[in-house]
């Protein structure tokens, strides 16, 4: 096993099988082949509870690495507990070489420093895993919060040298620097994302935990921490903790409106629909006015074929004061599923023209097939047929869906209708008013209306327009039913 792999399972053996003496035996094979291990050095102050030998240990991990705050602050135990006074600054780490493997050696052979332990292991409290839990820093700022130019240069550093770690083979050492980076910013994307994935992997779930639980209860408006930690509850089955992570992403006090989103695409991917809808109505229940949530609880009942809620929900997320976006995404998204008449559609010739075309279209359809499928024998009678059948069609689409043409409504005498009546106020428990889907909903109008006498007499003439065009355009055909009357008819 190489250097990495034995300080791996020196950690375990102390760590997790509380077997001290085989922990000290793979921590110093470690030693021998990386001497620069501060966390290896350090880890062995669990070997012993004599605080002299456990003070040497920790000055040699600081002679590897002067900013180790687990090994300062054992240190600063030691002393407070009656150690000599040691000098504040540890000097600074040397340069591996054959004296330091000799070093090694001689606490292997003659050092009474991994004698036997005579006293149990230490407390919890004293104790230095190489896990993020012998971090603690003073005031950990979230993202939220400017870092100074000392605190950047220091991150970028750190994430540099972690990152030679890493690529070198050294997670253990890559874990110590990325949590040192969570010291000054504890949620930290990269280097969270970094250390509780490997953490993760190495079945360190609590300390995983731990990390992302400290940028939480920090604060932390960054999505992937959320979702990061939503997924270790749900691998592990930890419900309680998951349903308490969404109960804190609904109810954050000032909400993340695309951290709630993807929390909901999060279940959504998995299959959850139910958690995921119950999610949003969560969160819509601390934030009524969240036009995300409204949004894709509306996208869900669309999806699911519930027309009719997807208008209310769309119709919800319309009434809030959305920002531009989505303003206009939930306008594009109302006008799919509910179509809204303006001034420009009443008034458009051209659209009830376009109405009018597909009436001609079908007694063009008519007239060809009295040709015997032959366009080129239509002839002028069944041609004016059709010009007829698009008159016609045009009068009754004017009578019935398009009385406010312009100018067409103001030359038949049309006045402009007065604006509806306001809506009644709606107590906090009323429901919101929609219109289900095929009823569009209308902007107040300036256009004149046809008055109802004229829409009727359009009306009129337009059907007996279109009683003479089916006559012009199936002539042929009503000719030979004249002359051939079939046997099952009485006349």
């Amino acid at each position: 096993m190489n250097a990495q792999e034995l300080f791996r399972q020196g950690v375990i053996a102390i760590r997790d099988q509380k077997d001290l003496a085989r922990g000290r035996e793979l921590l110093i094979q470690s030693l021998k082949l990386d001497p620069r291990n501060d966390m290896a050095w350090l880890w062995l102050t669990h070997t012993t509870s004599d605080p002299v030998k456990r003070l040497e240990l920790v000055e040699r991990a600081l002679r590897v690495n002067p900013n180790n705050e687990a090994a300062l602050k054992l240190k600063a135990r030691l002393q407070s507990a009656g150690q000599p006074p040691e000098p504040v600054s540890p000097p600074p780490a040397p340069a591996p070489d054959a004296s330091s493997t000799a070093l090694v050696e001689t606490e292997q052979s003659a050092s009474p420093v991994i004698e036997e332990p005579t006293a149990p292991a230490l407390s919890a409290s004293e104790a230095a895993p190489v896990t993020p839990s012998v971090i603690q820093p003073l005031k950990r700022k979230t993202i939220d919060e400017p870092v100074t130019p000392a605190e950047r240069e220091r991150i970028a550093l750190l994430m540099d040298r972690a990152d030679a770690y890493q690529q070198g083979g050294d997670i253990e050492q890559a874990i110590a620097l990325w949590v040192e980076v969570l010291s000054i910013r504890v949620d930290h994307e990269l280097a969270l994302r970094n250390a509780a994935g490997h953490l993760w992997k190495l079945q360190y779930w609590d300390d995983a935990r731990e990390l992302i639980q400290r940028a939480i209860d920090a604060g932390t408006r960054v999505p992937t921490v959320y979702l990061t930690a939503i997924d270790m509850a749900e691998r592990r089955g930890d419900t309680a903790w998951s349903t308490d992570l969404r109960e804190k992403v609904a109810t954050l006090s000032n909400p993340d409106e695309a951290l709630v989103v993807k929390v909901a695409d999060y279940y959504l991917g998995r299959g959850d629909t139910s958690t995921a809808r119950r999610f949003l109505e969560q969160a819509l229940a601390a934030h009524p006015h969240m036009p995300a949530a409204l949004i894709k609880l509306g996208d869900m009942a669309r999806d699911a074929g519930d027309s009719i809620e997807a208008t209310r929900l769309y119709e919800r997320a319309a009434r809030t004061k959305a920002p531009g976006k989505v303003r206009k995404e939930v306008d594009k998204k109302l006008r799919t599923a509910l179509p809204v008449l303006t001034d420009r559609e009443r008034g458009n010739v051209w659209l009830a023209v376009r109405e009018a075309m597909g009436v001609a279209s079908l007694f063009l359809l008519l007239g060809w097939q009295d040709a015997r499928l032959d366009l080129l024998a239509l002839g002028p009678r069944r041609w004016l047929g059709v010009l007829v059948s698009l008159l016609g069609g045009y009068l009754l689409v004017t009578a019935t869906s398009s009385p406010q043409q312009k100018p067409l409504a103001g030359w038949l005498g049309g006045t402009v209708p007065p604006p509806p009546p306001p809506e009644p106020p709606r107590g906090p428990l009323d429901p919101e008013p929609f219109r289900p889907p095929g009823h569009a909903l209308q902007e107040p109008t300036e256009l004149p209306l046809l008055p109802a006498s004229a829409r009727l007499m359009l009306a009129l003439a337009g059907l007996v327009l279109l009683i003479l065009a089916f006559i012009l355009v199936f002539s042929q055909s009503l000719e030979w039913v004249g002359d051939h009357r079939p046997p099952y008819l009485p006349w």
